[in-house]
């Protein structure tokens, strides 16, 4: 037996002995080198006891370097203290800053063995619940990470197919891209990547779009636009429901689907679409028969294929909401997607205060005014600032109802 393994010997049969062994290789792998210091404080009587009978005194702190000093006047003389540590716990002592670097180059090898393959990997690689996955699973990461690039590679679609159709195909289970999973956040951020567009993976309705762009459609039937007096042809000739609900005043709420299948959309009558964002006051302002449309609250897919169908007809779009950060950013959305096509209707400072504004605005609700730059918007905001108060488009229902009615 070599003095190394007979001193690690020695030192295992001690029980006194195993805490400091464990706190000297912590030390090691700290620092890189044989130096620093162990405290005892925290030691039981017998460790401390035992480390007395080695240097043949009491201490109240243990020096590495002391210890290999001390060790050298043993039997074991010519042993380190790194030799003898890896004897002890029978493995290379390794520091931390080393196994950071090893552990690097083993996820940078990961990483660019899979880019080779697959280009797109590269692009993805930093965003952290990708990291955070290959901490947690590197293959369950390397086998979603094939799975999209067989997805990928069947893009974009000839035809539109609903995603659950399209999982059940690539993956043989219609939940495999979900956007809660793995391979569907990798699906969706590599398209992000790949598909030109500026996409905001924050809006539910640029993912969907996004989505769509490729032949995907996220949902067909939930989504819906809710509309009035608007009509609409596909390649076939007039839509019939669009046509017999404006015969009848009858308000649509059309699915995804069917707007898909549309090819030209204009108002009823007149040359103006009236937007507006809450559903009460769309059904007030149907009994004018005004050419409307509502985005009940939010943007979604169906209600911007529409807009964009009615702007292309050379509509004019009048768009109300409320009166609040979500409403501003809303209407700068729209400005931004239709141009001059688009006018904002009633968002004035004296519409603002007209509506009574009373809702106090909580400051992480106020914060959302910074991303509003619309120089249109800037009075608004900035009087909403002022008064951190939520006001209405229901308050202002009579002069909407005036405008529609000349």
């Amino acid at each position: 037996m070599s003095t190394a393994k007979e001193a690690a010997a020695f030192f295992r049969s001690e029980p006194g002995f195993r805490r400091l062994f464990i706190e000297m290789k912590h030390k090691y792998e700290s620092l890189g080198r044989v130096g620093g210091a162990v405290s005892l404080e925290a030691f039981t009587d017998e460790e401390r006891e035992a480390v007395a009978a080695f240097f043949g005194k009491d201490v109240s702190r243990v020096s590495l370097i002391a210890f290999e000093k001390q060790l050298g006047q043993t039997r074991f003389a010519g042993v380190g203290l790194v030799e003898l540590l890896e004897q002890y716990f029978g493995a290379p002592l390794v520091s931390n800053k080393e196994r950071r670097q090893a552990e690097e180059e083993e996820r940078d090898r990961f990483f660019a063995r899979l880019t080779e393959e697959h280009h797109w990997v590269e692009s993805v690689r930093p965003q952290r619940f990708v990291q955070t996955a290959y901490e947690t699973d590197r293959r369950s990461l390397e086998e979603a990470l094939r799975l999209v690039s067989a997805a990928l590679g069947r893009l974009p679609l000839p035809s539109y197919m609903r995603l659950p159709l399209f999982a059940q195909q690539v993956a043989g289970d219609p939940h495999a891209f979900d956007l809660s999973t793995l391979p569907g956040r990798l699906l969706l951020s590599a398209l992000q990547a790949t598909v030109p567009g500026d996409w905001d993976m924050a809006s539910v309705e640029s993912v969907n779009e996004l989505l769509q762009s490729v032949g995907l459609l996220r949902e067909d039937i939930l989504n819906f636009v809710t509309c009035a007096n608007i009509l609409a042809e596909t390649k076939d000739g007039p839509h019939p429901v669009f046509s017999a609900a404006w015969e009848t005043n009858t308000a649509l709420n059309m699915p995804l689907r069917d707007v898909l299948s549309l090819v030209r959309a204009r108002p009823a009558h007149g040359g103006t679409v009236y937007i507006v964002e809450n559903a009460g006051v769309f059904s007030t302002l149907l009994d004018t028969r005004a050419p409307l449309v509502s985005t009940n609250g939010q943007m979604n897919l169906a209600t911007m294929k529409l807009l964009d169908l009615l702007a292309a007809s050379g509509a004019k779009l009048y768009y109300s909401g409320d009166f609040d950060p979500e409403g501003l950013a809303m209407a700068e959305r729209l400005q931004e997607r239709y141009g001059q096509a688009v006018t904002l209707w009633r968002f004035s400072v004296e519409d603002y205060r007209a509506a009574n504004p009373v809702v106090d605005l909580t400051p992480e609700r106020l914060a959302k005014l910074a991303s509003v730059t619309s120089t249109p918007l800037q009075p608004l905001k900035e009087e909403m600032a002022e008064t951190k108060k939520a006001g209405y488009q229901e308050a202002i229902i009579g002069r909407l109802t005036e405008d529609i009615n000349g």
